[in-house]
Order: structure tokens, then C-alpha cells, then sequence
């Protein structure tokens, strides 16, 4: 996270606020964000879901993951987005979902154009330049 993320590494009392944002998500709206446990070892190695997030000034649902390092690069992270994107256009009806990216993660962006995201616009966010992805219901 220290790289790609607006945010950077988060200490422990910041991670528990982010947990509990992910738990008031699901109070709120229904939906958010779920943990991503490893078949084989049983281990928690990340997340990945859908939460409301602003973006351009306009509240719109953002696919998010994260995975511990020592899990990149074996399609995981395409696997879990790919899965919740189905998911939830099934069962919420969603429009369509957006993707944020720096234009560094060259990986997360490999990720977002898998799972049929296609690039829509550059924009800042929290001061660093990020890039937007969308997929539309109908594509998935």
C-alpha cells in the first residue's frame, strides 16, 4: 500500500477504520467489501468488493482489492474481481462500477482491463493522479 494506494501503508488504529468503514458499508448499503482467504493454507490474504466511494465529485461504486505481496501475480486479484463484479451486478442491478488506479500500478491496471474495465479519464485523488476505469453492467 505504501506504493499504490492514495492513502499509503496505514498503521494498525488506521486498518481498524477502515475495517469498520467496511462494516458500516454493509450496514448502509448492503454491500462492501470481503475478505480474500486463501483455499489452499486457509489464510487471510487480502480483500476485495464493492464500496460508495466520491469520485469526480459524485458518489459511485468502486471495486477495490488488495492482496498481500506474497500472493501477486498468480491471478488472484483478477479471479476475486472478476467474481465480484458478477456478483454484485446480479444481485444489486448496479449501472456500472468504476475502477481508480495510479497510472504506476501497471499490474492493478492489467487487473482492471481483465476484468473488462475500459480507461475512461485521468483525475486526482487525496493529491496524486489516479487513473479511472468503468465497466458497464451490460459487459460482464
Amino acid at each position: 500500500m505504501q506504493f499504490f494506494s492514495p492513502t499509503g501503508a496505514l498503521s494498525t488504529k488506521q486498518t481498524a477504520v477502515k475495517i469498520q468503514s467496511f462494516l458500516d458499508s454493509y450496514q448502509k448499503h448492503g454491500y462492501g467489501k470481503y475478505a480474500l482467504i486463501h483455499r489452499q493454507s486457509g489464510r487471510l490474504i487480502g480483500y476485495c468488493g464493492i464500496v460508495v466511494e466520491e469520485i469526480e465529485d459524485k458518489l459511485e461504486n468502486e471495486l477495490g482489492y488488495r492482496l498481500d505481496s506474497e500472493f501477486w501475480g498468480q491471478g488472484l486479484a483478477t479471479e476475486a474481481a472478476k467474481a465480484c463484479l458478477e456478483y454484485y451486478f446480479d444481485k444489486f442491478k448496479f449501472d456500472s462500477v468504476l475502477g481508480i488506479v495510479e497510472p504506476e500500478n501497471k499490474a492493478s491496471i492489467r487487473v482492471l482491463e481483465k476484468v473488462g474495465m475500459e480507461f475512461i479519464q485521468e483525475s486526482t485523488l487525496s493529491g496524486r493522479v489516479i487513473r479511472i476505469y468503468k465497466i458497464a453492467n451490460n459487459t460482464v
